[in-house]
C-alpha cells in the first residue's frame, strides 16, 4: 500500500493539497462560509437573497450608473458548465552538493449542470468526469488516468481503481449568484457506492484507509471549501475597469511567520470576457528546534504569484485561468558550529478550462 498511500495523499479530489496556492491565487477576497443552511434558504426564503442581483436575461456583469460593474453568476437552467483543473509542478532540491528534481501533474475534470434557478440561487448537479496524475522523480515514474486502461503496476492500479469508482458519480449543491455554497447533498451515497465497487480489491486495512480518505475528501466542508476557492472569485464590491483590489494575509501560526499579498486588477472587457490580472508575493519564515538532536532548522520561503483569469461576460463562468506560483525555499540546519544549507525551488502552474 506504500505507492497507493502516496498517490492518495498527493491527489485530493479537488486538488486539495494545493489549497494554500489556490487560496493565494484566487480566493483570499473572503472567508469560507459553512456549507449548511436551513432548508428555507434552499427554497429561496432566506435573507441570503441578494437584493442587487439581476434577472436571468441580464449579463453576469451589471454596469452601474457610475461606470462600475457588479460581478454575479448568471447561469442558465439546463446548461452544463465544464471545470477542468490542471496542476503542474516542477521542484528542484539541492543539498550537500546533490540536486533532486521532481515533476508532477494532476488533472481533475467536473461537469456542473444547472437543474434549477430560483431567487438568485442555482441548484447544481456536479459530476466527477476524470482523474489523472503522474510523477517523475529519482524514485521512478507513477501515473494513472481514469480515461485509460488499468495501469500494469499493481499498486498504482489500486489508485486507478479508487478514482475509476468515483468517476461518473454525482452530488447536488446549491450556490448563490456570488459563488457561495449554501448546501451539499449526496456525498454519503458516493462514498457508499465507491466502497462497494472496490471492496473485493482491497483487504480490511486498505479499506479502512480508503474510507478515511473518502470521508475527508468528500465531506461537505471539503467540497464547499474547494469549490469556493476555485469559483467564489468575484470582488466584494463593484469595480471600474482599471481598478485594483488587494488582500493581505498576515501569517502567525506557531513558528511560522510572514505575509501573503495578492493584488487583482480588473484590466478590461474584451471579446465577451472580463479579464482579471493577478499578481502577488509571499514571504514566510520559520524556526524549529528538534529537542532530541538539538538541531535548529531555519526556513525562509519567498514566492511570487502571477496570472490571469478570463470570465465569461454573460455567465460569469471561468473561460480560462492560469496562475503561476514560483517559490524559493532556503533551509539552514545548525548544531553548534556545524551548518548545512538546503535550497529548493518550485514552480506550480495551475490552469482552469
Amino acid at each position: 500500500m506504500k505507492k497507493l498511500t502516496i498517490m492518495l495523499l498527493a491527489a485530493a479530489l479537488f486538488a486539495g493539497c494545493k489549497k494554500d496556492e489556490k487560496k493565494t491565487a484566487e480566493s483570499e477576497n473572503g472567508k469560507t462560509e459553512t456549507a449548511e443552511v436551513e432548508n428555507k434558504a434552499v427554497e429561496g426564503q432566506s435573507a441570503e437573497v441578494d437584493e442587487t442581483a439581476f434577472s436571468d436575461t441580464d449579463s453576469a456583469l451589471k454596469k452601474n450608473e457610475d461606470e462600475s460593474y457588479t460581478f454575479r453568476y448568471n447561469l442558465k437552467k439546463g446548461e452544463s458548465y465544464p471545470f477542468k483543473l490542471v496542476v503542474n509542478s516542477n521542484q528542484s532540491l539541492t543539498s550537500d552538493g546533490k540536486t533532486i528534481k521532481v515533476h508532477s501533474s494532476r488533472t481533475v475534470i467536473f461537469d456542473y449542470k444547472v437543474e434549477e434557478v430560483q431567487n438568485n440561487q442555482f441548484t447544481i448537479k456536479a459530476t466527477f468526469k476524470k482523474f489523472a496524475e503522474s510523477s517523475d522523480s529519482p524514485m521512478g515514474q507513477l501515473s494513472y488516468d481514469t480515461d485509460k486502461t488499468k495501469p500494469a503496476d499493481k499498486e498504482v492500479a489500486m489508485s486507478w481503481l479508487i478514482y475509476k469508482a468515483i468517476t461518473g458519480q454525482d452530488f447536488n449543491m446549491v450556490m448563490n449568484n456570488k459563488g457561495k455554497v449554501l448546501s451539499v447533498t449526496g456525498l454519503d451515497k458516493i462514498i457508499a457506492n465507491v466502497m462497494t465497487k472496490v471492496k473485493g480489491e482491497f483487504n480490511a486495512e486498505d479499506q479502512k484507509q480508503i474510507k478515511e480518505f473518502l470521508d475527508y475528501s468528500l465531506s461537505k466542508e471539503s467540497i464547499t471549501s474547494q469549490f469556493e476557492e476555485s469559483l467564489n472569485i468575484f470582488p466584494d464590491k463593484s469595480m471600474k475597469v482599471g481598478e485594483k483590489w488587494e488582500d493581505t494575509q498576515n501569517i502567525s501560526e506557531g513558528p511560522v511567520k510572514g505575509q501573503n499579498r495578492i493584488t487583482r486588477t480588473f484590466k478590461e472587457i474584451k471579446d465577451g470576457k472580463a479579464i482579471i490580472v493577478v499578481d502577488g508575493a509571499q514571504d514566510v519564515s520559520s524556526t524549529n528546534v528538534e529537542p532530541k538532536s538539538g538541531i535548529t532548522a531555519v526556513t525562509k520561503n519567498k514566492a511570487t504569484v502571477s496570472g490571469q483569469i478570463d470570465l465569461d461576460y454573460e455567465t460569469g463562468w471561468i473561460r480560462t485561468g492560469k496562475i503561476t506560483k514560483t517559490e524559493n525555499v532556503n533551509t539552514t540546519y545548525s548544531k553548534g558550529d556545524q551548518k548545512e544549507t538546503e535550497t529548493g525551488t518550485q514552480t506550480i502552474v495551475t490552469t482552469v478550462n
